[in-house]
């Protein structure tokens, strides 16, 4: 991997598979009106969102492990193969039960890509280059994101509501050809007849899965007694993955003060992301009566400010390590949430984007400089497993943010009325922020020479 050449070429492959698998969540959103007109179903419509993000979270763990066994080029290979698979089958879904099924398998393809590709990038890039790499796809998840609604619907109305599934094919092949082709595995990888964990795998992803399901509808009765089954069935995960001679998630990382701490900071950025992107444009739109253009770019400066933070970032932990930048990026997620708290129905607009702006720079700082810090220090053998557990944990605390949030507006709502409900989400996330502050500084100090040197 000496060459810049195959590098590009992965790099791109990776990039191309990132914004299939991350479009794939929003890009049905503009389709399902037609949909559920063709297929019916409209009672369980809503499934056809939740089963792929419960899937692609659920696998997450068990493909960073299966790549830290068998090499990232078979795992993305088979990720791919399933995603693509399955979004042909969506393509040609009969009723709306078949297509939340292949929706499912979709997910579990893009359990590997999306995680992969980060990984994949700790094994390629040297830490100087890490962070500027890092800064790149976090712009490929964003922009994928936003353009995942407005791309469905130009195919919706051109061509007809399956080409919103099988577009991803060709682009897919491409992706793993380009992977397949020019990847090369640079850790010892297993050999023999390999132990493969299939009851931890199987304990993890359920307790995942139900745990989801729980957070979906917290506030209510069924979703109180899917939170105790989660429990239960995580309590039975740990002690499974306690007397693994080789498990699934690693317990001994979380002896690691800094992966431990990367695994919480992960769960509030998580929580703060998923409950700005829903909430901010929602506060937009109904307490400020702004045109669905204008909810959707509140959300823009964070995006690119995220971005171009991010290059900053990859220079100025070069300098100083990674402890400063997480914590001065931190501060700016805080700042962030104060600007939050201070919006109003007659707040200006330029108030919101501010926020979201002042947010995008924080997150571009701490984001990276915490995820880089692990890669850089951990033993090659677990960086899958780790890289997964942290993507892991961002989103189960989006799934919690969004809920707890959630919970909150429908709680306050009859008490105090829409607009003051929704401010008081934002004090929610405020104070999230504080918390994220407060484990950040618990960080460990690490060089930028120690960091280099480690990998």
């Amino acid at each position: 991997m000496d060459s810049l050449t195959p590098r590009r070429m992965v790099t791109l492959g990776l990039m191309i598979g990132s914004f299939l698998g991350s479009m794939e969540a929003t890009v049905v959103a503009t389709a399902m009106p037609t949909i559920v007109g063709q297929l019916g179903g409209l009672s369980i419509y809503g499934w056809a969102f939740s089963i792929y993000v419960l899937a692609s979270s659920a696998g997450i763990p068990v493909t960073g492990k299966l790549s830290d066994m068998f090499g990232r080029r078979i795992v993305y290979a088979w990720s791919m193969a399933l995603f693509l698979i399955a979004s042909l089958l969506c393509s040609l879904a009969p009723t709306m039960y078949w297509l939340i099924v292949f929706r499912g398998l979709q997910g579990l393809g893009a359990a590997g890509l999306l995680p992969l590709a980060i990984i994949m990038v700790g094994d390629m890039f040297t830490f100087t280059e890490r962070a500027r790499v890092q800064a790149i796809f976090s712009g490929v998840w964003g922009v994928s994101s936003i353009a995942g609604p407005l791309f469905g619907g130009f195919l919706v109305d051109k061509i007809g509501w399956p080409s919103v599934f099988y577009v991803n094919i060709p682009f897919g092949f491409l992706s793993a050809w380009l992977v397949w082709h020019y990847w090369v595995d640079q850790h010892e990888l297993a050999t023999g007849d390999p132990y493969i964990d299939y009851p931890g795998a199987i304990a993890v992803s359920a307790s995942a899965i139900v745990l989801l399901m729980a957070l979906i509808d917290i506030v209510s009765w069924h979703g109180a007694l899917l939170l105790a089954l989660a429990c239960g069935l995580g309590y039975i995960a740990y002690r499974i993955e306690k007397t693994s001679p080789d498990p699934i998630i690693p317990l001994a990382l979380f002896h690691w003060k800094l992966f431990s701490v990367a695994i919480t900071h992960s769960l509030v950025i998580g929580w703060l992301l998923n409950g700005v992107t829903a909430y901010v444009p929602l506060f937009v739109q109904e307490v400020q009566k702004g045109t669905a253009t204008e909810a959707g770019a509140a959300l823009t400066p964070l995006l690119f400010s995220w971005v171009v933070s991010s290059a900053v970032c990859a220079k100025v932990m070069l300098k100083t390590g990674y402890r400063m930048p997480a914590i001065a990026g931190m501060g700016g997620v805080c700042a962030g949430g104060a600007l939050l708290v201070l919006l109003h129905a007659g707040s200006p607009h330029l108030l919101v984007m501010a926020s979201m702006l002042v947010m995008g720079c924080g997150l571009g700082f701490t984001v990276p400089a915490i995820l880089i810090a692990v890669q850089s220090t951990v033993d090659r053998p677990r960086l899958g497993a780790a890289t997964s557990m942290i993507q892991f944990s961002r989103s189960i605390g989006g799934s919690i943010g969004v809920g707890a949030m959630g919970a909150l507006l429908n709680w306050e709502v009859g008490r105090t009325g829409f607009p003051t409900a929704l401010q008081r989400t934002f004090w929610v996330a405020a104070g999230v922020t504080a918390i994220g502050m407060f484990v950040t500084l618990s960080a460990p100090a690490i060089s930028a020479e120690e960091m280099s040197q480690r990998k």
